[in-house]
């Protein structure tokens, strides 16, 4: 087991050689060497299986052998694949499922944890993989196809501690894969930066009362969504959706502190899916509830 482990660490450093910066190679190793897979399955799920708005605490991977789902999120996206597609959900992400057809979508399922994963991913769109050149879509759906996962484990487990490490490593590659074409190389942290990013907090400060996104404020700056993305995390050192969290919340106080709107009605205007969701990460913020503030 140790020299496994020693093995995916010789191989993961081995491909991610020469494509980041040496600080950011030593900050995507160091998160690297913390992956830790916790479930795997190739399952069918039938329609009867769509869920409720609900949200799992580790981050999930689908990637669709035949038939289709459906990711809804709170703010009314909608994320569709099919067969060959990839949708990534980041840990505690609220969600509704939706699944196709008469026996559901056939699939690969992996749930697992990263640290510090919301600095690459969480700010992205579950379906950011589809928008992946062919080749890079191509490279990521063979290493799914490479998976051995367990048989006769309806409960996502592993038939051994080595087929878990194996799986675990092939994983390592996917996210490598995704981080190479997501980050190119060679970024520069440079004035112009420093400029969008002052112009997308005044942008964000004069509209948080409306439903913000990443790809609005970037399509208002005419950027991708992926520079802009970039940007927040060179220049506040926390992901975009980190920021506009805070900066919500922030206004939720300011709002319910007059005593005039009631909670429901903050919740809809700033974004939040409903009030309970928005009590739920206040008081996760402050230490307190709406209610207890008021």
């Amino acid at each position: 087991m140790a020299s496994f482990i020693l093995l995916y660490k010789i191989v993961f450093e081995s491909i991610v050689k020469g494509a980041f910066s040496i600080m950011e190679k030593n900050l995507i190793l160091n998160n690297f060497s913390t992956l830790k897979l916790l479930f795997a399955r190739r399952v069918t799920y039938a329609p009867c299986y769509s869920l409720n708005w609900h949200s799992i605490p580790e981050n999930q991977l689908f990637f669709i052998l035949s038939g289709a789902m459906t990711l809804e999120l709170p703010n009314g996206l909608n994320f569709h694949a099919t067969a060959g597609d990839t949708l990534f959900l980041p840990a505690n992400t609220i969600h509704h499922d939706k699944f196709y057809g008469k026996k559901g979508p056939e699939l690969l399922h992996l749930r697992f944890t990263l640290s510090k994963e919301e600095s690459f991913f969480e700010e992205l769109n579950p379906d950011f993989i589809q928008k992946f050149p062919f080749t890079v879509r191509s490279d990521i759906a063979a290493q799914f196809k490479l998976l051995n996962f367990p048989q006769d484990r309806t409960d996502g487990t592993f038939n051994s501690e080595y087929q878990k490490s194996r799986i675990t490593l092939q994983l390592g590659v996917i996210l490598y894969l995704c981080l190479e074409e997501l980050y190119e190389k060679n970024y520069s942290h440079n004035d112009n930066d420093r400029v969008r990013f002052d112009e997308a907090k005044r942008y964000i400060a004069d509209q948080i009362e409306t439903h913000l996104t990443l790809e609005k404020v970037a399509n208002h700056m005419k950027i991708s969504s992926r520079t802009l993305a970039r940007i927040f995390r060179r220049c506040s050192g926390e992901s975009f959706h980190n920021y506009l969290q805070q900066h919500r919340l922030n206004e939720a106080k300011r709002l319910l502190s007059t005593g005039k709107i009631p909670i429901s009605e903050v919740a809809q205007q700033l974004g939040f899916c409903d009030a309970g969701y928005l009590g739920k990460v206040f008081k996760k913020h402050f230490g307190f509830t709406p209610g207890q503030f008021k």
